[in-house]
């Protein structure tokens, strides 16, 4: 006996706790179920109104139409403009969708028991208990709010009959209602726990069929549906982070462990995405070897080249064969401007291109600020000669370019990668003791989609003009070089 209590207890509180995590989990379609039940409701209830209205003047003999009659027209007139408005307009928030529906429901309830008390005293109640019952299965809310809702019609039906009916028609009445009032608390906990394993089943289907099977992360359906509902959701200003996720040489794991060692690799590589990212990340596999982490309201870069450096430290320990680590090159973006899906993706992949050229298992990481407009060609200045050169430019030169001095190859290139359509020279100062310089010239040279922009090459020394030569520059000046030739080279350049 106390163990069938025991085992009944623990199970009911199983369901209740599904419950619950149900109204957590599945919030959306609960208000979307509502929203859609009110709207049925609201057609139905106006059609039979009026049915039941002609029917009673025509058969039920004495007749007469009380407050309760009148008070379903406003009610019908308002909610048809209620429901015109949530068809054409985007969810509701659940608190306003909660509101609506109770307030919908509460007056009919009190419409019911008005029309009710018009009729003839010795009337049973008829129309208002049967609300009563149906209530919990046209509306979904938490168990306790049931009891809270029912409770106060209950009340409200127990004052209004009680100076209105004769005792022992109220007597009759009361009985009547409360034991309506019981069914329907019955009906509302094994319709809520019915709705539960049904909702909470439909969550589990479509989160199964947002999962790439072999990493059990978000395919890229689901990658780019879930991404493009934050962008489109965020506020302006609010950060995100983007981080494209490349396996080297890929192709070789397949070649010498077999595709079983690719498959195996692939999916450590999700187990280690969903353990190093937080639970709120995106994280999903973009196709083949490729991965995609999507952070919402990220934006210190540091944390997120920590995080990526230890999924690369992770990852180089696992070993299935392999006889050289396995590595992983990395492109993020830290978006402080409200870029779009497209924009974050081009600009994250030319950070991984970066990563790439600087000999893989390397993490690029960009930060990017409000996309700019701008009405003539940009001439961006890489590293030091920003200022010097700048002054030798006349000034009908400056006044016919947009000029930015970068100090950084990051900062260049982070130049290029956004405002790519509007840049008509980058000139590139050339180092050969620090090598500084050589990247922007090789990553702009060898992108299909940059290798347009013209660049000019400023050299110290023959070797450093041998290597631009051999990256492909467009045009070639040392240092000493005096400024009109600077201005010449700059002019010819800009104008191809």
């Amino acid at each position: 006996m106390l163990t069938a209590i025991s085992l009944f207890l623990k199970r009911n509180k199983m369901e209740l706790d599904e419950i619950k995590f149900y109204f957590n989990k599945c919030a959306d379609d609960i208000d979307r179920t509502n929203m859609y039940m009110l709207r049925r409701t609201c057609m139905w209830t106006a059609i039979v109104y009026v049915g039941m209205l002609v029917f009673a003047m025509t058969i039920v003999p004495r007749f007469r139409m009380g407050v309760g009659h009148f008070l379903f027209i406003p009610l019908i007139i308002a909610y048809f403009f209620v429901n015109l408005y949530t068809r054409t307009h985007e969810q509701l928030p659940t608190s306003v969708c909660n509101f609506a529906c109770l307030f919908y429901y509460f007056n009919i309830g009190i419409s019911l028991i008005l029309m009710e008390l018009s009729a003839e005293a010795f009337q049973p109640s008829r129309w208002f208990p049967l609300f009563l019952i149906t209530f919990p299965i046209l509306f979904i809310d938490r168990q306790y709010r049931y009891v809270a809702e029912e409770t106060v019609m209950f009340f409200i039906y127990y004052v209004v009959t009680f100076f209105f009916k004769e005792p022992s028609y109220f007597y009759r009445d009361v009985y009547t209602v409360l034991a309506a009032y019981v069914i329907s608390l019955i009906v509302s906990i094994v319709v809520l726990r019915t709705r539960a394993k049904q909702g909470l089943s439909m969550v589990e289907l479509r989160r199964f069929s947002k999962m790439d099977k072999l990493t059990q992360v978000y395919n890229k359906g689901a990658l780019l549906s879930e991404m493009q509902d934050y962008l489109t959701r965020r506020r302006d200003g609010a950060p995100c982070t983007m981080c494209i996720i490349d396996v080297d040489n890929f192709k070789q794991v397949n070649d010498s462990l077999g595709h079983e060692g690719g498959d195996l690799l692939l999916e450590q590589i999700g187990q280690l995405l969903i353990a190093n990212f937080r639970p709120s990340d995106i994280v999903g596999r973009f196709g083949g070897d490729e991965f995609v982490v999507f952070m919402p309201n990220m934006r210190d870069p540091n944390l997120v080249d920590l995080r990526c450096r230890t999924l690369q430290m992770l990852l180089s320990d696992y070993y299935i064969g392999n006889t050289e680590p396995f590595t992983l090159s990395i492109g993020t973006i830290v978006d402080e401007g409200n870029h779009s899906q497209e924009e974050l993706f081009g600009i994250a992949d030319d950070a991984l291109y970066e990563s790439k050229m600087k000999g893989k298992n390397c993490c690029t990481s960009w930060v990017a600020h409000d996309q700019m407009s701008f009405d003539k060609p940009v001439l961006v200045f890489v590293t030091t000669l920003g200022e010097e050169k700048a002054r030798l430019l006349p000034q009908e030169e400056k006044d016919r370019f947009q000029i930015y001095a970068t100090q950084s190859e990051d900062e260049a290139l982070l130049h290029v990668s956004q405002y790519r359509d509007h840049i008509g020279l980058l000139v590139v100062e050339l180092n050969d003791e620090t090598k500084s310089g050589e990247l922007v010239i090789k990553y702009t040279k060898t992108r299909e989609r940059f290798k347009n922009i013209p660049i000019l090459a400023v050299v110290r020394n023959e070797e450093s003009e041998r290597i631009a030569r051999s990256l492909g520059a467009d045009d070639i000046l040392v240092t000493s070089a005096p400024g009109e030739a600077f201005k010449d080279s700059i002019t010819n350049l800009s104008e191809k």
